[in-house]
């Protein structure tokens, strides 16, 4: 049986998943631990001018309210709709909306373990006292992250072989059915193996071999700290250019399929499915071109994923960078809200439905207490 175009990229990509995971965990990062790594004491301080400081924990602020309150919509509410209201919703029962739902997973734990912590530190200016739990922090987060990076390639890569499959041609709901990778419960096994691979790839600093989590006096708080000579381990950096090409690449040829699906007619009910999925594939465009944005600026500053000497970037330099990445972690509610029309009902049909469930168990109380009180006045005699 022959590879289509995109079977042969999602083998690649595969490969090069497992590729970046060889190369991040080979000597010397295994062989032998790194020479001199010099960690700073808890006590050593930010350096940050006031009127900075103020603007970055105010865009902490609101990138934590957001992504905290968005995603966790997104989590509740479309497995809510895709529960209740299956038959309307058929497009949100798609496996790729799985991964949509992993990667808010993901954002809402970056959330949830980050932002509270650079909150604490710019108002504190130092870190945490217990190194095992600056430790535990710098090491989690950067788990989370590379979860988060590995899954948006993920959903480009489901999303591109549904519209360009050879067996259902890209308009059928069954096409989870068929999928040999990302059909029926596999899509979980692929969630998993993202996890598993993100672990790998920050492997060599869990070990303490090409670097350490502690605190680094930056505005990154508690995170990997290098050898004065530059970071070894190039596999992360490897690893989000990896994600970016193979990202572009898998929604290059999801346009070049819709170019071509232009010309041809279909009955109402493929048309009206092809429309949604070109809902679908606006999302993951709008998503890709967010993650670039603020990525781009991360990954050429060095973000100590390259050998490079990052203390050469000033903490203000470091400050707007950082606060520009972070709102990779809350945008993608907007992105679903205003993109996405099928994820949008599902927001709005549950904020309606759980409205009405509280308002009917207020008035259901209310009428209780009225009926209790009335009863107080009856002489039983």
């Amino acid at each position: 049986m022959s590879f289509s175009v995109v079977d042969s990229f999602t083998v690649l990509y595969l490969l090069s998943l497992l590729l970046v995971v060889i190369i991040t965990n080979i000597k010397p990062h295994i062989g032998q631990k790194t020479a001199e790594i010099e960690t700073f004491h808890h006590t050593r301080e930010i350096d940050l001018q006031e009127e900075l400081m103020v603007g970055v924990v105010t865009n902490q602020f609101i990138v934590f309210i957001i992504g905290g309150l968005g995603n966790l919509l997104t989590l509740v509410a479309i497995p809510y709709v895709r529960k209740v209201y299956g038959a309307e919703f058929s497009l949100l029962k798609l496996n790729s909306v799985v991964l949509i739902l992993h990667l808010s997973f993901a954002d809402l734990l970056y959330c949830v373990l980050g932002f509270p912590h650079f909150i604490q530190i710019y108002f504190s200016r130092t870190g945490p006292e217990d190194y095992r739990l600056c430790y535990a922090l710098g090491m989690l987060r950067n788990l989370v992250a590379y979860v988060d990076f590995n899954t948006i390639a993920m959903i480009s890569c489901c999303v591109a072989r549904h519209n360009l499959c050879r067996q259902c041609a890209g308009a059928s709901l069954t096409h989870d059915d068929h999928d040999k990778i990302f059909g029926g419960k596999r899509v979980y096994l692929v969630c998993l193996a993202i996890w598993v691979v993100s672990f790998l790839t920050i492997l060599p600093e869990v070990m303490g071999y090409s670097g350490v989590f502690a605190w680094t006096g930056s505005p990154y708080g508690c995170d990997t700290v290098c050898p004065s000579e530059g970071c070894s381990n190039i596999g992360p950096f490897i690893s989000i250019i990896n994600n970016i090409i193979f990202m572009i690449l898998f929604y290059a040829v999801i346009v070049i399929k819709m170019c071509m699906k232009r010309q041809q007619v279909y009955g109402s009910e493929v048309t009206e499915f092809t429309s949604m999925l070109k809902s679908i594939s606006l999302t993951l465009s709008i998503l890709i071109a967010a993650y670039l944005a603020f990525l781009i600026p991360v990954v050429s500053s060095g973000w100590g994923l390259w050998p490079v000497k990052t203390s050469l970037l000033s903490y203000k330099a470091k400050a707007i960078i950082a606060s520009i990445y972070w709102w990779m972690y809350g945008i993608n509610f907007f992105i679903y809200l205003f993109s996405n029309s099928r994820i949008r009902e599902a927001y709005r049909t549950f904020i309606k439905d759980m409205w009405k469930k509280i308002f009917k168990r207020s008035k259901v109380k209310q009428e209780n207490i009225e009926l209790e009180s009335s009863a107080f006045w009856i002489d039983p005699r």
